[in-house]
């Protein structure tokens, strides 16, 4: 994948080149890039063609008790299909990335390292973090992405924009974290295909399946627990998934998601329509 190109414009001027190069900062020199080939774009956001503000549209959010699923599915449905209308909210907030440095670390690429055995293949481009815990995303899965059966650590609803998944629901987490599961076997299989909303609460174990390349507008709620798991369905042994300030420094550098990486994946978001 390839980041889109397009010609430079009053956007930057001279001053701000020689002040990028002066401070000889990678970081900075990639801004000045994104920038240029993305110029068009961002004349537009500049003279308000994107109408709308993704904190408004999500401050219905902050009052929600992510406990209540039929709460979580109502409020965050209301959200997810005005985001869905206009996409141009979610182009502005793809397009803001670069100079948000707190929500570029949140955003994550799929290591083969550790995810070969897991078959998330999944990026996450995280869009919008509140002061009460929640959050807006952006979930792309490549094809072939073929979950294990997991909890989560905070309950959320998920829009299809793209794609579609086969969605097996084995039902809640009963079992004490030292007890030995049985070999997990779905209770329901759906299909979610575009347009599909649903929420689950953080303590469902489910999975998902990939058969082409998909993409979901995900909002994930507050965490609630310190860590949440996986099974292995041969054997039913847990695999535990650690938030990012129990895991190494090692592991969070593998899963980093480079500039270079979000300017591809904006560029293939923008071949497939996604962001309007």
């Amino acid at each position: 994948m390839g980041g889109p190109q397009g010609s430079a414009s009053g956007s930057v001027s001279l001053i701000d080149t020689q002040q990028a190069h002066q401070e000889n900062s990678p970081l900075n020199a990639w801004r000045l890039n994104w920038t240029v080939s993305h110029s068009d774009t961002l004349d537009l956001i500049r003279e308000g063609q994107f109408v709308g503000d993704l904190e408004s549209v999500v401050e219905p959010l902050r009052s929600i008790d992510w406990e209540d699923t039929s709460s979580v599915e109502e409020t965050c449905r209301k959200a997810l299909e005005q985001l869905n209308t206009n996409r141009g909210i979610l182009r502005k907030a793809l397009y803001d990335l670069p100079n948000r440095p707190e929500l570029l670390a949140l955003c994550e690429h799929p290591s083969p390292v550790d995810t070969a055995e897991l078959g998330q293949q999944l990026d996450k481009l995280v869009l919008y973090e509140d002061e009460t815990g929640f959050r807006v995303r952006m979930h792309i899965f490549w094809s072939g992405c073929d979950d294990l059966p997991h909890n989560h650590r905070w309950s959320f609803a998920s829009m299809i924009l793209k794609g579609q998944f086969r969605h097996l629901l084995y039902g809640l987490e009963t079992y004490e974290d030292t007890m030995q599961l049985p070999i997990p076997k779905p209770l329901q299989v759906r299909i979610e295909r575009v347009g599909s909303i649903y929420a689950l609460h953080h303590s469902m174990l489910h999975a998902l399946v990939a058969e082409e390349n998909a993409v979901s507008l995900f909002i994930r709620g507050p965490v609630v627990k310190e860590r949440g798991y996986l099974v292995d369905p041969k054997t039913g042994k847990r695999i535990w998934h650690l938030g990012v300030a129990e895991e190494t420094p090692e592991a969070i550098a593998r899963k980093r998601m480079t500039p270079e990486l979000l300017s591809e994946l904006t560029a293939k978001l923008d071949e497939w329509g996604i962001l309007g």
